[in-house]
């Protein structure tokens, strides 16, 4: 079979009083399955499986659901970093070069944003940054 045919065997199909057809939730993991390791668009997919695409694409929707999917979607977009600009004053005290080591600090940022600092000098650039961006944060829903 090539990799627009589904390979999941199906038994005889069942219908319930209104008609619709009864897919056993085994066989339907299994499709679910099948359909994320094929790489087809999920349109593609559903019509190769015989499956009607709005239930197809229902059972898809559920799964992400559970999966948590669309929340860490939600999340990545509430938490947007925005940057700005900010000034130093010129009263605060830097070490001397010298003293600063060769080693990084990362700082992992909501949204996978990256503050990477090289120097001891940044970390007062970098505190006012996060300062900000703390203040004008948008609550999580």
């Amino acid at each position: 079979m090539d990799a627009a045919t589904p390979t999941t065997t199906t038994a005889p199909l069942k219908r319930n009083a209104l008609g619709r057809v009864c897919t056993p939730r085994a066989q339907r993991e299994a499709l679910l399955d099948e359909f994320e390791r094929s790489g087809l668009p999920a349109a593609r997919f559903a019509k190769a499986a015989g499956i009607n695409y709005q239930t197809f694409a229902t059972w898809v929707q559920r799964r992400r659901h559970a999966g948590g999917q669309y929340e860490h979607a939600r999340l990545r977009k509430s938490s947007a970093v925005r940057l700005v600009e900010v000034a130093v004053p010129a009263a605060v005290s830097m070490p001397h070069p010298a003293m600063c080591t060769a080693t990084a600090l990362e700082l992992l940022l909501p949204g996978g944003a990256r503050l990477l600092l090289h120097d001891a000098r940044q970390a007062e650039l970098a505190a006012h940054l996060l300062r900000h961006l703390n203040s004008t944060a948008s609550p999580a829903c």
